[in-house]
C-alpha cells in the first residue's frame, strides 16, 4: 500500500511539465479576454470623453 502511494506521488510531480503548459496557456487567455474587455469598453469611454470635450468647446462661430 505505501508503494503505491509513493509511486502515485512520482508519477504526479512527473506530470508538473505538462500543468505549468496548462498555467501559461490559461494566463494567455485570461490577458487574451481582458485586453478584449479594454478595448470594448474603452472606445465607449474616448467616445464619452470626445462628446464630452465638444460640449465643453461649443460650436465655433468663427
Amino acid at each position: 500500500m505505501p508503494n503505491q502511494q509513493v509511486s502515485h506521488w512520482r508519477k504526479f510531480h512527473e506530470d508538473e511539465d505538462g500543468l505549468e503548459a496548462i498555467q501559461v496557456v490559461m494566463i494567455v487567455a485570461i490577458a487574451a479576454i481582458v485586453l478584449i474587455a479594454v478595448m470594448t469598453i474603452g472606445q465607449e469611454v474616448f467616445q464619452w470623453l470626445r462628446d464630452k470635450w465638444n460640449e465643453l468647446k461649443g460650436e465655433d462661430i468663427g
